[in-house]
């Protein structure tokens, strides 16, 4: 079914089951960076509960009714599951934003479509032509009238980015400074402002995509390893409490290609690897007291990630006790023109003294990332987990 700007249809009339399917999202916007985001309304409209904001920074909903999923052959789309969203959520907005400079008349065509798995069930088209100097543009709305599941397709242009349709819809956004807090008050329940600038991973298996941006190469990926003591500034384990006795925590990667070439990153045996020939990904340092300001980094070529088919990213203590707790340690990655993506070790084992912490996939040349945060005795033991078939052998450093 072809929707027209304006028109209802009923859910069912659709979706033979009516309540789960796929929303796949696609405009062609040349030189605009684009934001997707669901957001889940009550009766009135309102972003009553900020959980219900679905997007690059929340990937999916506290009941798994919507989440991030993209179909093929589309830029952005959710998973659907009307049957899981608890009766408080009456509505789903579906709306994109523009991210730095330009407006929506610059937009060529674009659609959003309903997936039956594979197949196409119903489809709303439009063009840049239907607007002028619009930011957002709120595109389908999926409602519930009278116990009935239905579709209208919008195409309603607004004049803010994504930051102003959160407001419009009743929700905050966090600042980065938050001034002091007022005096203590009688205890009241109140949503978490809406984060824009950030992705966290919070729990394990947690996964977040990003696509390349008007069909150009990735860039730099950097990986970055920071760890510090309680009292926060950064440093090995347990110094201050052992003297001299610091610990040596480094950051590494097993790779694999595309054409099948296996095989690790790392300082522990000197392989520091290569950022501009395969495997096109390099260590920039190794930081054995945990002072250099910056922690350590992994550069991964983003020109070359079609050549790449998959990175786990690890960190392994090579000297000092393992206590995981008081390093505090955290993964950021940084692409340019996405947000940023951090991976906290917020849970621990500090009888293994190496952590896989999150898995980098080539998906049809998006980077999907992955949280882990598993705990291994050593190398052998994590190649096994994972499934990599590399051979092991002891390992120093000069």
């Amino acid at each position: 079914m072809n929707l027209s700007r304006g028109q209802r249809a009923k859910i069912a009339d659709l979706i033979p089951n009516g309540q789960r399917f796929t929303l796949g999202v696609s405009i062609d916007a040349p030189g605009l960076i684009l934001d997707f985001a669901c957001f889940g309304l009550d009766a009135g409209g309102r972003l009553a509960d900020e959980r219900y904001m679905t997007f690059f920074n929340q990937p999916t909903s506290p009941c798994g009714g919507v989440a991030l999923s993209v179909p093929a052959g589309d830029r952005a789309g959710f998973a659907v599951d009307l049957g899981r969203l608890p009766t408080s959520i009456e509505r789903l907005t579906v709306t994109v934003a523009i991210d730095g400079a330009g407006t929506m008349s610059r937009i060529g065509r674009g659609h959003v479509r309903f997936m039956d798995g594979t197949s196409e069930a119903g489809c709303f088209e439009f063009s840049g032509a239907d607007f002028a100097e619009e930011r957002a543009l709120m595109l389908l709305e999926i409602y519930r009238k009278d116990g009935v599941w239905r579709t209208c397709a919008l195409g309603q242009g607004f004049n803010g980015g994504l930051a102003a349709l959160v407001a419009h819809f009743g929700g905050t956004v966090a600042t980065e400074t938050q001034a002091a807090p007022p005096p203590p008050a009688p205890p009241k329940l109140q949503p978490s402002p809406v984060n824009l600038s950030k992705i966290t991973l919070e729990k394990r298996g947690n996964s977040v995509s990003l696509q390349k941006q008007f069909n150009a190469a990735h860039g730099e990926i950097l990986i970055n390893l920071k760890w510090r003591s309680v009292s926060g500034a950064k440093k090995g384990f347990l110094s201050g409490l052992m003297g001299n006795n610091r610990t040596d925590l480094d950051v590494g990667c097993l790779y694999e290609l595309a054409n099948g070439d296996k095989s690790a990153v790392q300082a522990l045996g000197n392989t520091f690897g290569d950022y501009y020939r395969a495997p096109y990904i390099a260590l920039d340092a190794d930081d054995r007291t945990g002072s250099s300001a910056g922690g350590e980094n992994l550069r991964i070529n983003g020109e070359h990630w079609d050549q790449i088919k998959r990175v786990l990213v690890y960190a392994f203590i090579y000297e000092g006790a393992p206590n995981w707790a008081e390093a505090e340690a955290l993964i950021t990655l940084k692409t340019p023109g996405q947000p940023e993506i951090e991976v906290r070790l917020d849970s621990h084992r500090n009888d293994r003294p190496m952590c896989a912490i999150a898995l980098l996939e080539n998906q049809g040349g998006a980077v999907k990332i992955t949280k882990l945060v598993d705990y291994h005795r050593g190398h052998l033991d994590m190649d096994q987990a994972h499934h990599w078939g590399l051979d092991w052998v002891r390992g120093s450093k000069d």
